[in-house]
């Protein structure tokens, strides 16, 4: 009895000693929770590189701001802008952001951006500190928008080899000296037997840095006013025009290696790139077996770059506004910058950082230091982005043609006065909300009356209060309601969008947007980008669906002539590629497409080739369906080896016993029986086919000149590119309606076949 009684007190003890921990534990986490909920986590977001390399500054500003913890997310350049403005648009924005040049005016225009003003004042920041183009991208209204954290400008990188064999004891400063330069270098190449390499490359090159060089400027857009001196524009187009013709430009190539040792390797002399090339070169001195050098581009009139870069911003919508500043202010710092050059190899925004001891005598600092003196900010209204579509898709013409400059250039021009005229038509109401809630729901309406004609069409439909109806409606309800919020009802609005010229300007405030009628079809109409995205496109399906169903049929045949553990081998490694995600499969097929891969190097042995399988327009878009059919044939070949079980096998006997050969059990039993599997597959390739965007955008981007444009990607790049969501959105709405026509076709012809 007392083993009993001592033994409970124990286990009385032992729980009481547990109790009292969880409550001590608990205490201290409710102080711990406390203290911490009195620190700030101040959201920053940046683009690329950049999110990895900036935690090493934020630790100091943690550390000089006691309670304040950075949390920086990464954004891909790439997606950033549309992450920016869902953020904005939900009311989620970061409290400190890295925003590239050319996206400031398209979110102060939302009404987006916080007005720092403040930060520039005695206590401050000075405007005489920056540069004053780069100023430019933050200032709107009369104050400042953003605050200038690194520019970017491109320069000249050159190997010294050529240069000391023709006793060239700097690079040229003039484009007559670069010609003649050029055409030795040129020669020597060809003298060598060099067919690959050539003189320079553009890649990092606008074709507005040759107008500014010619003595030209943009001007603000104005009604029935030539946008571009015609004269300035002519020389800049007949200079760029001349250095193909020389042979100084290569055509775009993938080699297969990185471009520093494309460089060191000599494909090219000269290169136009930004500050990452100075600090890749720098990286990889070691292995570089040539020495290079940098030097400011050079002059016709000028020897003007663009300036680009990024700003550090607040949105209306930050929470922590007040210490966001200080960190902006922190960043901006002379002595912060330079060591973020030394950190990122970003080019500093302040001119007080570049005269610090470690940057101060820097030889890629001076270089990029002389050229910021004499740079321009590209002109920025979105007219600008839809000429400069139009102008480079005739420029690839003009610069294999033997056309004069001067016609050309008038009729760019006429072009431009076109876009401005767009802009500028008269007379054009006001939606207004009446407008948008009328026509979302009309759309809706339709396909209601649709639905429910189709239902009461249904003889052996039952009653509307009978059980089983209540019963499959509380299952169908849930899906058919994330159906209409999430499928329907963005296909109506993108219907009511598409009869406006709703954008960055109005995106807040859709009811402000303007009515168009039919303009925006008018403009799908004349647009040659987007009859070519419907030509390759129909390309992509007449040649893509056939040869999907081919090799599927052809390999679902040949392994449902196997049985046991060869049959599940076989077919799981054959499906395969339909599960290997869209990035490990991209980065697989850009090599198998780069000129040192096997397959170029097995053409090669045969005495062909090398072919730019991605960069050549003419094979651009059967690479992409190549690559595409390769990921997509798993899938239908599952469904045709389903499909082949279900068929009688007593109907092949049938056929053997009358003497028929494999040939007729496949035309007599095996087609007839599939006809209905074989349709289902054609239907799914199609719909996929047609919506292709993936390969396209991860492989080209849709290039090189169009050849692999696709519907979607147009109106993606229509949409997220220059913002023109009322454009982009007729695209979807044409898309819609051709869906609709196809699956009352199918539906059809389903029912025939059945």
């Amino acid at each position: 009895m007392r083993f009993m009684q001592s033994s409970h007190c124990r286990q009385s003890l032992t729980f009481f000693r547990r109790a009292s921990a969880a409550l001590l534990l608990l205490i201290l986490l409710i102080l711990c929770s406390a203290g911490h909920a009195e620190s700030i986590t101040l959201r920053v977001w940046c683009m690329g590189g950049e999110a990895e390399k900036l935690p090493l500054l934020a630790r100091r500003f943690e550390n000089e701001n006691p309670g304040v913890k950075v949390r920086i997310q990464a954004l891909s350049w790439g997606g950033s802008y549309e992450k920016l403005v869902t953020a904005f648009l939900g009311g989620a924005p970061p409290d400190v952001c890295q925003m590239g040049t050319t996206m400031m005016k398209d979110f102060y225009a939302m009404g987006a951006l916080e007005n720092l003003q403040p930060l520039f004042g005695a206590d401050g920041l000075s405007a005489d500190d920056f540069f004053s183009e780069s100023l430019k991208t933050c200032f709107y209204d009369g104050s400042y928008y953003g605050v200038p954290w690194y520019v970017d400008t491109r320069v000249v990188y050159y190997r010294r080899e050529y240069l000391d064999r023709f006793g060239w004891k700097e690079f040229p400063k003039t484009w007559d000296d670069f010609v003649k330069f050029g055409k030795q270098v040129t020669a020597a190449k060809l003298a060598a037997g060099d067919t690959i390499g050539y003189f320079c490359s553009l890649q990092g090159f606008t074709f507005e840095m040759f107008y500014w060089q010619a003595g030209g400027n943009f001007v603000p857009l104005q009604a029935d006013f030539p946008a571009f001196d015609e004269e300035k524009m002519a020389v800049a187009v007949d200079f760029e025009r001349s250095m193909h013709r020389e042979g100084f430009i290569g055509k775009p190539h993938d080699s297969g290696i990185d471009y520093i040792s494309e460089f060191d390797q000599g494909f090219y002399e000269v290169a136009v790139s930004g500050p990452w090339m100075a600090a890749d070169l720098k990286k990889n001195q070691h292995r570089l077996k040539s020495s290079w050098g940098m030097a400011v581009m050079p002059a016709n009139k000028t020897a003007t770059s663009f300036i680009g870069g990024s700003n550090l911003v607040q949105f209306k919508e930050s929470r922590h506004k007040e210490i966001g500043r200080k960190f902006i202010l922190f960043l901006s710092r002379p002595e912060i910058q330079a060591e973020w050059y030394e950190i990122s190899s970003d080019i500093p925004a302040s001119r007080h950082a570049m005269q610090t001891p470690q940057l101060i005598d820097d030889p890629v600092m001076q270089v990029f230091r002389a050229q910021l003196e004499d740079t321009r900010l590209p002109p920025s209204e979105k007219e600008w982005s839809i000429f400069w579509d139009r102008f480079h898709r005739r420029y690839s013409a003009f610069m294999e043609s033997g056309d004069d400059a001067e016609t050309f250039v008038k009729e760019m021009n006429a072009v431009m006065a076109e876009v401005v005229r767009e802009r500028d038509m008269a007379g054009r109401p006001r939606t207004g909300m009446l407008y948008w809630v009328a026509l979302t729901f009309f759309p809706l309406l339709l396909v209601s009356i649709y639905v429910l004609r189709g239902l009461y069409g249904q003889k052996t439909l039952p009653a509307l209060n009978s059980t089983p109806l209540r019963r499959v409606a509380c299952f169908l309800l849930p899906a058919l309601a994330v159906m209409l919020v999430f499928r329907l009802l963005p296909l109506c609005v993108a219907f009511a969008a598409s009869f406006t010229d709703l954008g960055a300007a109005n995106i807040t405030d859709p009811a402000n947007s303007l009515f168009t009628g039919t303009g925006n079809y008018l403009r799908l109409y004349q647009d040659e980008v987007f009859w070519k995205s419907v030509r390759n496109t129909l390309i992509y399906l007449l040649i893509g669906v056939p040869l999907n169903m081919l090799i599927a049929l052809t390999l679902a045949l040949a392994i449902n002539r196997l049985r046991g553990w060869r049959r599940t081998l076989l077919a799981s490694g054959l499906f395969l590629p339909s599960v290997i995600t869209m990035v490990a499969s991209a980065v697989t097929w850009r090599w198998l497409y780069c000129q040192q891969s096997p397959i170029n190097i097995a053409i090669n042995a045969l005495g062909f080739g090398p072919y730019n399988w991605l960069g050549d327009p003419d094979l651009a878009l059967p690479s992409l369906i190549i690559f595409s059919v390769w990921r997509s044939y798993g899938l239908s070949m599952l469904i045709i080896m389903a499909g082949l079980e279900l068929i009688n096998r007593e109907l092949y006997e049938s056929v053997r016993i009358d003497g028929g050969s494999r040939w007729h059990e496949f035309c007599h039993v095996t087609l007839p029986g599939l006809r209905g599997t074989l349709f289902a597959v054609a239907v799914g390739a199609t719909v996929a086919n047609i919506q292709f965007f993936i390969e396209p955008y991860v492989l080209t981007g849709g290039g090189p000149k169009d050849a692999t444009m696709s519907l979607l990607l147009f109106s993606y790049n229509r949409a997220f590119g220059s913002f023109q969501l009322g454009y982009a959105s007729s695209v979807i709405t044409v898309l819609f309606a051709f869906f609709f026509i196809f699956n009352i076709w199918q539906r059809h012809f389903r029912r025939k076949l059945s």
